[in-house]
């Protein structure tokens, strides 16, 4: 009975994880209703989280910045790479095109609630401005890529689940540099996945 109930809850804990990625990755690909658009002719970087794993393994960065259209004030927090801030912006946060930056990318809720509240209070800071969305609502640009990752990061995960199986259903036969290779590259799976799911 013990050992029943213990595969229905791994049956449930693997429908609801693929249940999640699935759907959070749809939906994000799906969801006209949140897509903006915005022109910036300045920005300025306002927040940056680090991830990582019990402050060991590094997981990356979210970095934050408000964007601002000089002809109506009119603002908005926006999540992007340092790259993409140094290809359109110059050192003193001007857009290097005349014309300003058309961004155009779906406004997701912060995914904590500090940092929820680190953004209000970082834009509080700025007056005369007219936030387009609120500063907890981000407009993120990579979000397809990133629902993208998730789709795919479900498929390698399965794809490992029946790999070990298969290993672990070997026994005798067992091959040691197959165990090895598995352990790496399983490694290298959880904490690409943990990356999609920060």
């Amino acid at each position: 009975m013990k050992e029943k109930l213990k595969q229905i809850f791994l049956i449930l804990l693997a429908l609801m994880f693929v249940g999640y990625l699935t759907v959070t990755a749809i939906l994000d690909l799906t969801n006209k209703k949140d897509i903006h658009t915005f022109k910036a002719d300045d920005a300025v970087e306002i927040l940056v989280i680090e991830h990582s794993v019990n402050g060991i393994i590094p997981l990356g960065k979210d970095h934050y910045y408000l964007g601002v259209d000089e002809n109506t004030d009119d603002a908005c927090v926006i999540k992007a790479s340092p790259g993409w801030y140094k290809k359109n912006f110059d050192d003193n946060g001007h857009a290097v095109s005349s014309g300003g930056i058309t961004v155009t990318a779906l406004s997701k809720k912060a995914r904590k609630f500090e940092v929820e509240q680190e953004l209000a209070a970082r834009v509080s800071a700025y007056e005369g401005i007219n936030l387009t969305v609120p500063p907890n609502y981000p407009l993120e640009l990579g979000y397809r890529l990133n629902a993208i990752l998730k789709l795919v990061m479900l498929v390698l995960t399965v794809a490992m689940f029946f790999w070990g199986k298969r290993i672990v259903d070997s026994k005798e036969d067992r091959n040691p540099t197959e165990v090895k290779i598995f352990a790496a590259v399983l490694i290298i799976v959880l904490i690409l996945l943990l990356k999609v799911l920060m």
